[in-house]
């Protein structure tokens, strides 16, 4: 009779094992960094919220959502920053957020590779982002075209020309 009890539980226990838990970063720790190609400026951006289910084993379970706060836009040269800040180029004043959604994760390997839409300015677009998650670490890098977020001087170039390659690591709880 136990053994039937305790399989009845499992059974009504794994379901919920399955299921994608919200995971909380350790904002101490987290880092956000950016290179742009075409000036070879290089910064970080922080002010990130974010809401993060990820499920290895069922990668349907999970979605990530977050934004980073512009006004926290740094390259290390304050004229620079207040210049990247202005209606110019990210326009921190009619859009103080960039924000990121998923729409969909695969494994490649011992990596993923998480597709979803990226929002700068009043410009959305799908974009993958390629991440590994070790040692409750998420790593990871994806590069987007300047010049098709219509930011700055940028959006006459080709866009392949305005590459800015941005990296991450977020530590959870």
């Amino acid at each position: 009779m136990k053994i039937k009890s305790l399989i009845i539980l499992a059974f009504f226990i794994m379901p919920i094992m399955t299921i994608a838990q919200e995971l909380t970063l350790n904002m101490a720790d987290v880092k956000i960094s950016f290179v742009a190609d075409m000036q070879n400026t290089t910064g970080t951006i922080s002010g990130l919220q974010a809401k993060i289910k990820f499920n290895m084993d069922d990668l349907a379970q999970s979605a990530i959502e977050g934004t980073v706060d512009v006004n926290t836009l740094d390259t290390g040269t304050p004229k620079r920053d207040a210049h990247l800040k202005s209606a110019d180029y990210f326009d921190m004043a009619t859009y103080p957020t960039m924000s990121f959604k998923s729409i969909s994760f695969e494994q490649d390997g011992n990596s993923y590779v998480m597709k979803g839409m990226m929002k700068i300015r009043d410009v959305e677009r799908e974009e993958k982002i390629v991440f590994t998650y070790v040692n409750k670490v998420f790593k990871g890098t994806t590069t987007i075209q300047a010049a098709l977020y219509k930011i700055g001087n940028f959006g006459d170039k080709k866009p392949e020309k305005t590459n800015v390659v941005i990296s991450f690591e977020l530590p959870v709880m």
